[in-house]
């Protein structure tokens, strides 16, 4: 049987996309923070920054991990 994968047949986001997206929420988070905003954007910044990075360390292992067990 096939599986249901929708209209376009594509399958969800690999590590490598989710890795791109952390470092770009990493980046967009570093560049506002550095603006002069209201104390709850400065910290809303910060906890960007902060999840991202720790997006960058889990999906960086995990496409790493992935790369070596392909190989």
């Amino acid at each position: 049987m096939h599986s249901r994968q929708g209209l376009t047949g594509r399958r969800g986001l690999g590590y490598g996309e989710r890795l791109s997206f952390s470092i770009a929420l990493v980046v967009v988070s570093l560049l506002w923070i550095t603006q002069d905003m209201a104390l709850w954007a400065t910290v809303l910044c910060g906890v960007g920054a902060v999840g991202g990075t720790l997006g960058v360390l889990y999906f960086g292992w995990r496409y790493l991990r992935a790369r070596t067990d392909a190989q």
